[in-house]
């Protein structure tokens, strides 16, 4: 009797850890997810690490679009943390990345808000890239 009690508890923790997962609440980029300053670090970043190998354009063209609009921001975190800079990938600061991403959002208009764009995965899936 013990171990049915035992495995209840267990089902009723799974359910709450299930609840409180999908509680993490979406949201687009036009509800202002970053920053000035973090996008004013951002910039300076872009320019000391990355405007020799992309130019800015880069992030607001169509291919772009194609490659993250609709999904997480996470994917382009997830992606630029492992891959750049190219010469010494996964370098900088999760900070760092996320000021970059909060840059890229200031290029395409996207509004800025009153908290920093976050660095974990949870609040970044929960954030959606559209097109401006």
């Amino acid at each position: 009797m013990a171990w049915v009690l035992g495995l209840g508890t267990w089902a009723a923790v799974l359910v709450l850890s299930a609840a409180s997962l999908g509680a993490q609440e979406k949201k687009s980029v036009k509800a202002g997810v970053y920053t000035a300053a973090q996008a004013e670090r951002g910039q300076a970043l872009y320019k000391a690490k990355c405007a020799s190998c992309h130019a800015a354009n880069y992030f607001t063209d169509n291919e772009f679009y194609t490659n993250y609009a609709g999904k997480p921001l996470w994917d382009l975190f997830d992606v630029i943390s492992d891959s750049m800079p190219m010469d010494d990938p996964g370098s900088l600061k999760k900070e760092q990345y996320a000021d970059l991403i909060a840059y890229v959002l200031q290029l395409n208009r996207f509004p800025t808000g009153t908290a920093e764009l976050p660095i974990d995965k949870a609040a970044l899936s929960a954030i959606q890239m559209e097109k401006p």
